[in-house]
């Protein structure tokens, strides 16, 4: 059988300093379905790397899956589909709810600067069929150009998009091109904002942090006031909204007895909704929590083939929706975090190459959540219900 050119598709997404129509129903949909991929994948990871620092967007990651699938066919659209968790969605109801998702990201806020931007670039002279170039740059505002990979100069073209779309985060992307990639695509998000409610840097000690074996000394800040928080089984959690409101960090930290991997055998985006979400109210506590620095980079084709979806990369793939003789060779993604006083800093790249108002007190006492040892934690838009980025940090870097 001919082998298949390969497609690489990047995606990148750089959060910064944190802080209803049928379209938005449909928008909440596609954000559900969404956060049942982002919580397979991380359990999949986790599980592939125990006891190991995880930092993922899936929402970076869905959306570039989502784009290529505009572009698969029998076999290999079912199984992506099944893995995004849009097998009940049609496609069009995907696009609009991805396009009405990205309007509602990038609402102009005086407190948050957030914009997403999407691109595709095909090799001179491959044909690119006009429905998939359509349908991405209609609903996915992609930018869509030709560019001659040949000429060594094209790499300094995707680096210098990757640079200017993330502020700087992202501005090596690639190295070379190989001579048989036929295209590239690139979904970037760049976030920054702060904290509703920073913590003060006078508050902030080196305190101790127990590792799965040992433990370290890292700065460690601390805030006492009434947070919205939860008391789960077999953990704690606390919500950190940023500057406008919109977007929250939510950090979980498991019980002694207990873990993250422990944790996530629970959790799922059905959970998340039904009843994690729900079960957090206002309560005053004191919360320590370390800052951490994290670089990650990941191979997520495993994961994904583990999940479901293994046509796309062998070479019976049918991507005959963007050109002929397409199959996924890599999906790769790479990320950034930076948690402080001021806020979080966060920055992904994914790679795909295709050969509170009100006190309620529920006791007296208030609570201690002491991040001390390893813990889970994500952030997420309020107003569509999207995760932007999720992790596990068994070791707080700071360097």
């Amino acid at each position: 059988m001919k082998s298949k050119n390969p497609l690489l598709i990047f995606s990148i997404l750089l959060a910064g300093l944190l802080p209803a129509t049928a379209a938005l129903d449909d928008a909440q949909k596609l954000s559900t379905a969404n956060n049942g991929f982002a919580f397979k994948l991380l359990k999949q990871l986790a599980k592939n790397q125990p006891a190991q620092n995880v930092f993922i967007s899936p929402y970076s990651a869905a959306t570039a899956l989502q784009m290529v699938e505009n572009g698969a066919a029998g076999q290999t659209k079912m199984e992506m589909q099944q893995v995004l968790g849009i097998e009940n969605m049609p496609s069009a109801v995907v696009n609009a709810a991805n396009q009405k998702i990205s309007q509602v990201l990038n609402r102009p806020d005086t407190n948050v600067i957030l914009t997403t931007a999407n691109a595709i670039w095909y090799r001179t002279g491959t044909v690119v069929k006009p429905a998939f170039a359509d349908c991405n740059r209609q609903f996915f505002g992609a930018t869509i150009e030709p560019l001659d990979f040949a000429d060594p100069h094209s790499v300094a073209v995707i680096n210098h998009w990757a640079d200017e779309k993330t502020h700087g985060k992202i501005n090596h992307l690639l190295d070379n091109i190989a001579g048989d990639i036929q295209l590239f695509l690139a979904n970037a998000v760049y976030f920054k904002g702060k904290w509703a409610d920073p913590f003060d840097a006078n508050d902030t000690k080196d305190k101790p942090f127990y590792l799965r074996v040992g433990q370290k000394t890292v700065p460690t800040m601390r805030k006492t006031k009434t947070f919205t928080y939860r008391r789960g089984t077999g953990y704690q959690a606390v919500r950190l909204p940023y500057q406008n409101g919109n977007f929250a960090m939510y950090v979980f930290l498991p019980d002694e007895t207990s873990s993250p991997e422990k944790l996530l055998s629970i959790m799922s985006g059905d959970t998340w909704q039904r009843i994690t979400k729900p079960g957090f109210s206002e309560k005053v506590g004191i919360l320590e929590l370390p800052r951490f620095k994290l670089e990650y980079r990941v191979g997520l084709n495993a994961p994904l083939q583990v999940l479901g979806m293994k046509t796309a990369f062998d070479s019976s793939a049918d991507f005959s929706g963007i050109t002929p003789s397409l199959s996924i060779s890599a999906v790769l993604q790479k990320t950034f975090v930076e948690v402080k006083e001021e806020g979080t800093e966060a920055a992904a790249v994914t790679e795909i190459a295709l050969p509170c108002s009100s006190l309620v007190i529920q006791d007296l006492k208030p609570f201690q959540m002491i991040v001390n040892r390893p813990f889970l934690f994500l952030i997420e838009d309020n107003q569509t219900g999207t995760i932007l980025f999720m992790g596990t940090i068994f070791d707080p870097q700071t360097d």
